[in-house]
């Protein structure tokens, strides 16, 4: 493959050269994050697993759950992130809040289940302490068998921040962290026409990974590798030129055009990929006269004449916001491939106690249809005739990375990136070497070892 332009890793390539500085799509500035190796053991070290521990995962903002999860006062979701489980629920105030999910007594869990309904607040079982939805302690069992010192603390329970954006609801354990918005930087307003807040959930499939988790940050966070394990979707997917973006607080993007073949294949004729994204839209390839380089602006057109036709307001999108993927890293484990349609989330969250694995979601989200014309894109990865009307909560779906299940490109990942942690382990593995193509793994790795107090 020879490219039409020379590569300048410090401007990269950009979706619309022609955007004005002050668009969503404009290119960011250059950040340079350096070109030394990424070090192995951070991806098995038990002792690297407790510096994150410490001073990373208690101090950045962990997606817990959605509002519409907890609508009514009382009602309840527990949340997991490595050894730490905590309750998120809806006070009688309205007001969310986050608490450890432990008795300040003697230790133990309040809750046992994922998700409920508590009106009246929450009751240890070990105990019969019970504490209002506030957190507050409102019965104490046989407080006359205590002796006044004892009682003389704090024995509400511990609460953490809790902040929500777009429906989403973050946690913090650091009370003096930056505000959830500073840390989303670009994202609040680049997001504002996709209305995430009233999307809802329509399919959430966990797995757990063979990997330690920032293998599959690593992995997620580049199209570098699509050439050789995802072939299939290089007819619709133009996976070289993928423009990058680097923000603060860790935070990427890359851009990457979809209905554009990848300059890697040979031609400029309609593939079948290209049909099949033709026929998304309801229009007949067989009667369409152009080339490969005109299916991404009519799907675009297309796009815009269904949105008018169901009474969608797509006023607020650019043209190529309707077809490509622009996917947001949020430090330090989220990706969102987000579309006016839905959004695609993929969440990494590490395993309590085994550097080696890590609990892996993918989550669909999209705005509630009734209408079957309305069908989101096939890359979303939802099977065929899945309910996208939101009248139910999805049900999370378990799945053994073995057996498959997650849809095809993640299956390929998934056993690829169980041989790249033995890789890594290898005494021959000297630590990674990054190309531009590449710039979002060293910009997450920068802001990961910023954290740890390895970078200033």
């Amino acid at each position: 493959m020879t490219s039409e332009y020379a590569f300048d890793c410090r401007n990269g390539w950009s979706v619309n050269p022609d955007a004005p500085p002050d668009s969503f799509e404009a290119k960011a500035p250059y950040v340079d994050n350096g070109s030394t190796t990424i070090s192995p053991e951070r991806y098995y070290s038990p002792e690297w697993q407790e510096k994150e521990r410490t001073h990373l995962w208690r101090k950045v903002w962990n997606w817990a759950a959605r509002e519409e999860d907890i609508p009514e006062a009382g009602d309840y979701v527990t949340f997991e992130i490595g050894r730490e489980e905590f309750i998120v629920t809806r006070g009688k105030d309205d007001r969310i809040r986050a608490f450890f999910n432990v008795c300040p007594h003697r230790g133990n869990r309040l809750v046992s289940d994922a998700d409920g309904s508590r009106p009246h607040g929450f009751t240890c079982p070990f105990h019969n302490w019970r504490f209002g939805l506030d957190g507050q302690l409102e019965k104490l069992t046989d407080p006359e068998t205590f002796r006044q010192e004892a009682l003389c603390r704090d024995m509400s329970l511990s609460e953490v921040r809790c902040e929500t954006w777009e429906g989403f609801v973050f946690l913090n354990m650091d009370p003096n962290a930056e505000p959830l918005t500073v840390h989303l930087g670009p994202l609040v307003e680049h997001a504002r026409p996709y209305r995430l807040v009233d999307m809802r959930i329509v399919r959430r499939v966990q797995a757990v990974w063979e990997a330690n988790w920032k293998v599959g940050v690593d992995g997620f966070n580049e199209a570098y590798h699509v050439h050789a394990v995802h072939q299939q979707i290089l007819p619709v997917f133009n996976d070289y030129h993928a423009q990058i973006d680097l923000y603060g607080h860790g935070m990427s993007r890359m851009v990457t055009k979809f209905a554009f073949a990848s300059p890697r294949l040979d031609g400029k004729e309609l593939n079948e990929g290209l049909k099949a994204m033709l026929r998304e839209v309801g229009i007949d390839p067989d009667s369409f006269t152009g080339g490969m380089e005109d299916v991404r602006p009519m799907v675009q057109q297309a796009k815009r004449a269904r949105a008018a036709r169901l009474g969608l307001d797509y006023s607020g999108f650019i043209d190529n916001q309707l077809t490509d993927d622009w996917n947001y890293f949020i430090f330090p484990n989220i990706q969102a491939g987000i579309h006016p349609e839905g959004v695609s989330l993929l969440y990494f969250r590490p395993h309590a106690t085994d550097p080696r694995k890590f609990i892996f979601d993918v989550i669909v989200m999209l705005h509630p249809q009734e209408n079957p014309e309305f069908l989101p894109p096939a890359y979303m990865g939802l099977p065929e005739g899945w309910d996208i009307s939101g009248r139910e909560p999805a049900v999370i779906e378990q799945i053994d990375w073995r057996d498959g299940g997650l849809g095809e490109v993640f299956d390929q990942d998934s056993s690829l990136f169980a041989e790249i942690q033995k890789g890594i382990e290898s005494h021959g593995f000297r630590g990674s070497i990054l190309s531009e193509q590449e710039q979002r793994i060293g910009h997450f790795h920068a802001e990961l070892e910023r954290y740890l107090g390895l970078r200033n």
